[in-house]
């Protein structure tokens, strides 16, 4: 007789900070990197962004695996679809010890949320649930989950929600694009802002810089 149980577990994951946590901080962007990305590398774009008043923090995704064989680069993943689930669970719960973290060191900050291709996904999962609450949302190159729970939902509705697409993104097509604020426009109520660069999978700098001033606002 084969049995599967589920128990909670104690575990480590790392953090990566750009920037100082303190009092003085005001905005405090918390960053969920893409599919097979490592913080040490996904880190590298906001580096120019950084200041006195704005600190980046980013979570690694818990899942490490070889990008190529058994051997070489490292990548990370926040899940699959094998027990997504059991993931979402422990996402939800990963992100609220992040958000708890934050709080504890920068009291007075503002915190906001940017998610890039897997990211986006995973960050919508948790929006709402044991105290992931940002005041602004930027999902950048990445899907939109189809099928969000009630307090996701809230949650949507009370922060400034923007994202981008490039227009030869190779993993989400114009049409895909449009597929999704469909959905959420007719499912969910909500009208999605949403903006279109020159480009593929991947950030434009200079409308990052100019996005993640403006959500400060």
């Amino acid at each position: 007789m084969s049995e599967t149980h589920w128990i909670p577990v104690a575990q480590e994951q790392r953090l990566d900070v750009l920037g100082t946590l303190s009092d003085a901080t005001k905005h405090v962007w918390v960053g969920l990197h893409g599919y097979g990305q490592l913080v040490s590398f996904f880190s590298r774009h906001f580096r120019s962004l950084v200041s006195e008043e704005r600190t980046f923090v980013f979570p690694q995704g818990p899942h490490k695996f070889y990008l190529n064989g058994v051997n070489g680069r490292v990548g990370a993943s926040w899940m699959t679809k094998d027990e997504r689930l059991v993931d979402i669970a422990n996402q939800r719960e990963y992100l609220s010890s992040v958000f708890r973290w934050i709080e504890e060191k920068a009291p007075h900050s503002t915190i906001h949320c940017i998610g890039f291709s897997q990211g986006v996904a995973t960050i919508m999962r948790c929006i709402g649930h044991q105290g992931v609450l940002p005041a602004s949302l930027l999902a950048w190159a990445g899907s939109w989950p189809p099928d969000l729970d009630k307090t996701n939902r809230a949650a949507l509705n009370a922060l400034t929600f923007k994202a981008w697409f490039g227009t030869q993104d190779e993993y989400i097509n114009t049409e895909k694009q449009e597929q999704m604020v469909t959905h959420y426009r007719e499912k969910y109520n909500f009208e999605p802002m949403v903006g279109i660069y020159g480009g593929g999978h991947s950030f434009d700098a200079e409308k990052l810089a100019r996005e993640i001033t403006a959500l400060e606002k």
